[in-house]
This record gives structure tokens, sequence and C-alpha cells, in this order.
């Protein structure tokens, strides 16, 4: 494991694409956090946070949530709103409400009117989780109940459901049986460590750190729901927490005491920027901090974690990605895992010369490195050379030594400077600039 210290990611772009980002917006940032400072260029569904079913079922709610200028917004955007409900907490009336015919009737007409009053498109199901065959029987009714009416009001309304990433909840869902009347899964792939677990490991790791560890991580989980749970790829999200972890520890996976809390990215960038310890977990593909004292571990994602996932989710084929919480990511005014959600997921298509960016983009891979990177390069105007910079604004090295014309072009730097001397470890900027407007994105390197 290497230290270093990450700059904040700074890419502004507009981006078109099809694919799915599904992004979570809580009752307690909409003051902070107004809907109108939602991307929608990179988000295609809005998903409102909280509500919950009480046993005859009635729909409670946060205070001061619904608000129908929520819709008009996401819809002049051309998106969709869902409403959710349960979440951890919000779960007490679930099983009551699922177990008659009556009080399932009475929640499903309930949502209708929520739905025409408040412009909701649909429903999202967050039951967590149901504990025994009769909770999961009824929800399956529900669902399929759910479905029929949907079908006679407007069979365009959606039904979506955030699930687990293991057995140990996913045992109380019959995936094979509601799959057919659910729009998509989101796998919550995050809180794989916490004070539930015997070491301080990683909230989201994309693969088992240390290797083989039981908790698992996004890969186990995603091979749990495609493989042995049959559920589509088309029709599964990858959830990416905009959230860490806080450990009284001293190192990755050690031990530690007390309570583990959850922090909001935008700490953790602050964390980085006040000069925390920078360490990337090269097995977990994600970062982690450790304070001056070495007894306090943050474990979060970032921009560079958020681009392995986004390549995971490529790669595999999945049909999105799913994001718990927007606003979690404003950081001075820019939103830093929603930029590299753009740029890595929606910014590299199989069809690359199809999307391309206004202006220029600049992506790397892989990120960090340690041999030598690719640096793709969108353009949709001639571009000046390409360049490397040290963090402190030294130039290193230049890239190419042409104009780069338009379209989609690769190039590779081995981690050498312009005397073709290899340079230590460290984070690098590739520059290019169209005109007046100068286009950059970091480069982590680790000899």
């Amino acid at each position: 494991m290497t230290k270093y210290i990450m700059p904040a990611l700074l890419i502004a772009v507009t981006w078109v694409s099809a694919q799915r980002v599904v992004g979570y917006y809580p009752q307690w940032v909409q003051s902070s956090f107004p809907v109108e400072q939602i991307d929608f260029s990179v988000i295609t569904h809005v998903i409102h946070a909280f509500a919950w079913p009480n046993a005859d079922g009635s729909i409670s709610y946060y205070d001061n949530m619904l608000d129908p200028e929520i819709a008009t917004v996401v819809h002049q955007n051309g998106r969709k709103l869902l409403l959710t409900f349960g979440g951890w907490g919000n779960n007490e009336g679930f099983a009551a409400m699922v177990s008659t015919v009556d009080s399932r009737q009475n929640f499903i007409s309930n949502l209708l009117d929520l739905m025409d009053n408040y412009g909701y498109d649909g429903i999202d199901l967050d039951w967590e989780h149901p504990s025994n065959s009769t909770e999961t029987n009824n929800l399956t009714l529900l669902v399929q109940e759910l479905r029929d009416a949907f079908n006679s009001v407007n069979p365009e309304f959606m039904i979506t459901m955030a699930v687990g990433a293991s057995n140990w909840s996913g045992q109380h869902y019959e995936y094979e049986i509601i799959n057919e009347n659910i729009d998509w899964f989101s796998m919550m792939g995050y809180d794989f460590h916490g004070s539930w677990s015997s070491h301080a490991g990683h909230n989201a790791p994309l693969y088992q750190s240390p290797p083989g560890d039981p908790d698992g991580s996004v890969h186990t989980g995603v091979n749990y729901l495609v493989n042995t749970r049959n559920i589509p790829v088309e029709k599964l999200n990858l959830g990416v927490p905009f959230y860490g972890k806080k450990f009284n520890a001293s190192a990755i996976n050690g031990s530690y005491s007390g309570a583990v809390t959850d922090i909001w990215y935008d700490e953790a960038a602050g964390m980085v920027a006040a000069g925390q310890e920078y360490y990337w977990d090269g097995d977990a593909h994600c970062p982690y901090l450790l304070n001056a004292s070495h007894n306090q571990l943050v474990t979060f994602d970032d921009p560079a974690s958020i681009q392995a996932k986004a390549e995971y989710v490529k790669q595999r084929g999945l049909g999105g990605m799913m994001i718990w919480a927007l606003g979690y990511d404003l950081v001075n005014g820019v939103q830093e895992l929603i930029e590299s959600i753009g740029l890595h997921y929606l910014g590299f298509h199989s069809n690359r010369n199809e999307f391309l960016p206004q202006d220029i983009a600049i992506q790397v891979f892989p990120n960090p490195f340690n041999n030598q990177c690719t640096i793709r390069l969108f353009s949709s105007s001639p571009a000046d050379i390409l360049y490397i910079y040290a963090i402190d604004g030294q130039l290193i090295t230049s890239i190419s030594n042409r104009t780069i014309s338009r379209g989609v072009q690769e190039f590779l730097w081995d981690g050498k400077d312009k005397h073709q001397k290899g340079i230590a470890s460290g984070i690098f900027v590739a520059v290019a600039k169209s005109g007046e407007r100068v286009f950059s994105n970091k480069l982590l390197y680790l000899k």
C-alpha cells in the first residue's frame, strides 16, 4: 500500500447516454441541496426517500418532504421520479401491511393517490428486510398486486427494489418469482463492514480485502444475485455509496474500538484536503485515510474507486448504477463523485465516437497505475498537445508532439519525464487545451 495525497477532481462536461443512473434523494438534503442542483445530465431516475407503510396500509413520510415542485423539475429535465418506502429504521409497518389483502389494497390505493398528487412515476421498495417465509410470500403478493394496479392505471408506472448483496437478506426474497414484475433491482453495494463486523474493513470494497474476506464485496454480491439468484444482469444496478465509515483503528482490516460512524463524502474530501494520509488498497480497489495519530481510519469511495466500479458495471453488462445519496458529494460547488460517474460510466460507450462530450474530456485507466496508463481523450474540436504536469505545476512531459484532432484518441504514458527518466510516485495531471479553455484529469502513479 502506498501513501499519497489526492486533489479534488474538477471536470465539467455535459453527457448524453441511455445508461441508467439512479440517485436516491433523501428528505434531509432538500433544504441544502434543492432538486435544481441534481445533475440531470447524469441522473436518469430520482428516488425520493423515505416514506413507510403503517399496519393498516396508510402511509407516513418525513415532515416537509412532499412537494409537487420536485416532480415538476425532474420531469422538465426528462427524468423519472419514484417514491421509496422503507430504508433502515422505517420498516416496522411492512410485515403487518403485507399480511392481509385488505391492508395491501389500502396501501396501494393510498400510494396511487400520493403518486397522482405529487407526480411520482412509481414505487421503490426498500424493506430491510423480510425475516421469515410468511413475510417473503406476502411481499411477493404485494408486488403482484402493485403491478396489476399499475397496469390498470398506467402501465408505465415503475416498481423497483433495493436489495442486499448476500444470502443473509436475500434468502427472504423470491427473486425468481418477483423478477417478472420488477423493473430493476438496485444492489446495496456498501455496508460490508461496520459496527457489526470483526475488523475495520472497507465500506464498499469492489473485491474482497483481504482476499477471501467472509464479509464479501461488490463482486461477491453481484455474483450471488446474478449467478445464484438469477437476477438478469440488465435488471441489476450496482449501488455505490457517497459516504464512508470512520473507525477508531490504526490499520485497514485491523481491530477497532468504540463506535463506528458514517461520514459523507464531502467530509472525507475535507480530511484529504487537510492532509490526512491517503492510501489505496489494491485488493479492494478503494482508498482509506489515517489521521496523524494513526488512531482513526476512514474508509470511503472517491473518484478513483467510483471509476473502478463504473468500469466493473460495464464489464459485467449490468443495467446501471445506483447512488446513495445525492448531495453527499458536493465539495466547493462541485459534485465530484457524480462527475466521476459521468466520465467513467457514461462517457465511455461501446461505440466510443457516438457520444462525444462538449469540448474535451480526459479519461485515465488504470488509475492508479504502476507501469503505464492509457490516457483517452474525447474531443469535439482540435486540441493542443496533451501535457503531464506535477501537482505543483511543474511540466513533466508532453504526450503528443502534434495538435490533437477531433474524435477519440488514446495515448500511453509510462511514468517518465521529457528526458525519458523515471520519476517518483505521486500525483500528476493530464492537461489539454481548446482555445482559451483548459481541461484536466488526475493520474495517480504508484511506482
